[in-house]
């Protein structure tokens, strides 16, 4: 071809510009590069439809923008994400740095992702997909452990119990490989801390925008999926057509209280398969009522042309009853009031799920695993009954415990302290506001630990436990046991060899748990594995296949155990 028949892009239509300009390979970078060329590739840049298609290539952002959003500035749009994906990549990254003494995020930390939550109509979503790239970065570490099938169980090389998860449903792990990594845990782990603040501010409106609309217009459907995203802040929760069966074998699981859950296992508890039971048969045509009846949740079916209601109960397949026949299943209640088998309301419904909830919460050993679930349980049940004293009360006390939201502990003891009197809160006030006086944004100092020759193992190991057989791995040592004596005395140190005047490891087990492990039980694992542990990212910022590598703090926290812990991994012949 001659020179002068050589076609360029300033010989192109604007129209054929513009779709080369809307293809997927075409980035955002791309077009402000091509915009800085010359004004009329900047014209046909700044068209509106352009920005909108590059937003649809932020699926997790475009499915969920509502049909209403009325956005006309797309290209405004796309640099509010861009920016905001910056500043929460920023924020993360300094976490550790921050709060590596601390067991949550702080008041400070709290009110700078606020800052940004407020920052634009849509800033919520958009963090939240900055906040997931950097947790999907990579293979997914298991955070906690997975129910096994039967095949599967018998691949793992030492299964242990499954921990309940509350917060995220793990794809089961696939064969482990030597070369398996996983890197950038330290980010991931403040990650999902601040989705977790910034996904219950989008439900806390969603609740809100739904409290207000009159009781008759309040769907249960609604608020059941509601209840399930407060307790899932990192799940998409998504409905599907299933068929469904009381859940006798497994009835005090959290899963049956959250209706994605019940539909992708098709079972669950009395309330949740008569909301499904209910929604059927309302798109059927056939109007239900629930039943909050005590001991087991019904719904009823007025029979027509008549006052007389039948009562079913979806546990059980839809088996139908009598009012008499209701009441004679628990006999204590057969002479009582008929009320108790009258209808009540969407929030009756949700009020009781919840109260499931806690009694779920209430039923773990553990206590962090009660605490995980039992303090979502109560913030929900606040904002469902603000008028609650009791439950109100009971919220600050468990913010207290949690050592977390300083600032409203000191509002709410505020608030109630003006209805009643009480000694309690005015002592939590008062050494709440001294605790935000004190509390600092500044990193609190790291005191190295000098290591000793009686020192045997080294932060980072993946360990076995030689009496009880579980998988750990070490993120601290004392030189000798810094427990009181009772915990001594419980625990049956004293019938240890050395007692406990040996090193003891702090360590992360496979179980979920933190435990406190003398030395003289622990051995190097010869098939080390991933720790599914939620905070295995606080304190490491790796696993190799071989061990975890200490992210910057507890490096510094411990700075003699790199070399120990990389010549003991080579006397045991892993490198």
């Amino acid at each position: 071809m001659e020179t002068s028949d050589a076609v360029t892009l300033e010989d192109l239509p604007d129209e054929l510009l513009l779709s080369v300009l809307s293809c997927n390979s075409i980035s955002v970078w791309d077009i402000c590069r091509v915009a800085c060329t010359c004004s009329r590739l900047r014209n046909i840049a700044s068209t509106q439809n352009l920005w909108r298609q590059k937003v649809q290539h932020w699926p997790k952002i475009w499915d969920y923008l509502p049909s209403s959003s009325g956005i006309t500035d797309w290209q405004d749009e796309v640099k509010q994400i861009l920016c905001l994906d910056r500043e929460v990549k920023k924020l993360v990254s300094g976490l550790s740095r921050r709060l590596y003494q601390n067991s949550h995020l702080t008041t400070p930390v709290y009110n700078e992702v606020d800052v940004m939550v407020m920052s634009t109509p849509y800033a919520p979503l958009y963090m939240k997909n900055a906040l997931r790239n950097i947790i999907e970065d990579g293979p997914t570490h298991p955070r906690k452990p997975v129910a096994l099938d039967a095949n599967q169980a018998e691949r793992q090389p030492r299964p242990t119990p499954p921990r309940p998860n509350w917060q995220r449903v793990l794809p089961l792990p696939g064969p482990r490989t030597a070369s398996q990594r996983y890197e950038n845990l330290t980010e991931k782990y403040y990650a999902l801390k601040v989705m977790s603040h910034v996904h219950q501010g989008m439900c806390q409106r969603e609740w809100h925008d739904f409290l207000e609309q009159p009781p008759a217009k309040q769907c249960l459907e609604v608020g059941t999926m509601l209840l399930a995203r407060w307790f899932q802040p990192h799940t998409d929760v998504s409905i599907k057509q299933m068929k469904f069966a009381g859940n006798s074998d497994d009835y005090y699981s959290l899963k049956n209280s959250l209706i994605n859950e019940v539909l992708s296992s098709r079972k669950g508890i009395p309330i949740t398969l008569s909301i499904v039971y209910m929604a059927v048969c309302h798109r059927l045509g056939i109007r239900l009522e629930p039943v909050n009846f005590p001991s087991h949740f019904l719904v009823r079916w007025k029979i027509p042309g008549t006052t007389q209601y039948k009562f079913i109960d979806a546990f059980d397949k839809g088996r139908h009853f009598t009012p008499k026949e209701v009441l004679a299943e628990v006999p204590l209640l057969i002479n009582e009031d008929e009320r108790l088998l009258s209808a009540c309301g969407p929030l009756q419904v949700f009020q009781r799920m919840i109260r499931n909830i806690m009694n779920v919460a209430q039923m773990q050993a553990n206590i962090s695993d009660h605490m995980e679930l039992y303090c979502p349980a109560t913030e929900l049940m606040s904002l469902l009954m603000p008028s609650d004293h009791s439950v109100q009360e009971l919220l600050l006390r468990i913010y207290y415990t949690l050592e977390i939201h300083y600032d409203r502990i000191v509002a709410g003891c505020q608030q109630l302290l003006k209805q009643n009197p009480s000694t309690i809160l005015e002592e939590m006030l008062s050494d709440c506001q001294q605790i935000i006086k004190s509390e600092s944004d500044m990193p609190k100092p790291i005191i190295p630990n000098s290591r000793s020759t009686e020192i045997a193992f080294a932060t980072g190991l993946v360990m076995q436990h030689k009496r009880y057989n579980y998988s750990c791995v070490i993120f601290g040592w004392d030189k000798e046991c810094k427990m009181p004596a009772d915990w001594v005395r419980r625990m049956g140190v004293d019938h240890l060899q050395y007692k406990t005047k040996q090193p003891f490891y702090n360590v992360l087990v496979h179980d979920g748990s933190h435990r406190y492990a003398a030395q003289e039980n622990l051995s190097i694992s010869q098939e080390p594995v991933p720790i599914s542990h939620s905070d295995i990212g606080k304190y490491f910022k790796e696993f190799n296949g071989v061990c975890y590598l200490p992210n910057d703090e507890l490096q510094q926290q411990y700075p003699d155990d790199a070399t120990v812990k990389n010549n003991l991994l080579r006397e045991q012949g892993f490198f």
